[in-house]
């Protein structure tokens, strides 16, 4: 049975009421929800800040993602949940470390069961960094399918780089991004999942809309084993036992 393995594909980040506790003229926090990571917030030269997120609706939260993070590996975080009456927090993380991997710059916090909320905050702290700054947010529900992948996936780097050979033989590089990507098969999808979570995904993200991957929500180092990027070929969900529908993808980090 599957624990670790999780998708996130429904980001209420998106139809949230940002708010930060600083923000840059050319940097705002709303460009926390532009597509493309590179494009970053910042909260200036400081060493600690929040974001917060509020909805006229509740919303089930899981999982918080802040993509393109500037934090060190001494970063850390505080994920809270608040009611509409302003009392006791549905949810408090307390001062945490954020876990990011430099390399990789994700910050991912998975609670450890979903809450429903109209308001949300991710404060931030580090001393060693001259400015916090942050590309992506995701706050949503995680599915977590009852069976992991099938073996034979993949994970690694999608270099975009090209090489030109000259008249002369001299090769040339048009140096580009150097994403990860990924693919993978979901094998054993129940009926259910097919209909509640397969279905949803076509509809809602399929070649054009972001979805969080975690390959193992356990791990240390959550920003190694996930990604967060638009699928490439999202194929339809394909019927092959009496009960089981497979499902393929592959998916290339945003930038």
């Amino acid at each position: 049975m599957n624990t670790v393995f999780k998708i996130g594909y429904i980001n209420h980040a998106d139809t949230a009421v940002l708010a930060a506790s600083a923000q840059v003229g050319t940097k705002p926090v709303t460009l926390l929800t532009d597509p493309h990571p590179a494009r970053r917030w910042s909260a200036g030269l400081t060493t600690s800040a929040w974001i917060n997120m509020a909805w006229t609706d509740p919303r089930t939260i899981d999982c918080v993602m802040l993509a393109g993070s500037s934090h060190s590996a001494a970063g850390r975080c505080r994920v809270t949940a608040s009611d509409t009456s302003g009392g006791s927090d549905l949810y408090d993380s307390g001062d945490v470390p954020a876990r990011v991997d430099p390399r990789f710059g994700y910050l991912i916090h998975v609670l450890p069961a979903p809450v429903t909320t109209r308001s949300l905050r991710l404060s931030l702290s580090d001393p060693t960094v001259p400015e916090l700054r942050g590309g992506r947010l995701f706050a949503g529900p995680l599915w977590t399918p009852e069976r992991s992948p099938s073996f034979g996936y993949d994970f690694g780097r999608a270099p975009l780089s090209t090489q030109t050979i000259g008249r002369a033989g001299q090769t040339f590089i048009d140096r580009r991004g150097n994403p990860r990507a990924t693919s993978f098969t979901l094998g054993l999808v129940t009926l259910e999942e097919e209909r509640t979570h397969l279905r949803e995904m076509q509809r809602l993200c399929a070649n054009s809309d972001d979805m969080l991957v975690i390959f193992d929500a356990s791990d240390p180092n959550p920003g190694d084993v996930s990604i967060w990027g638009i699928a490439k070929d999202l194929q339809r969900p394909r019927r092959e036992l009496a009960r089981h529908h497979s499902n393929a993808f592959a998916i290339t980090e945003r930038l």
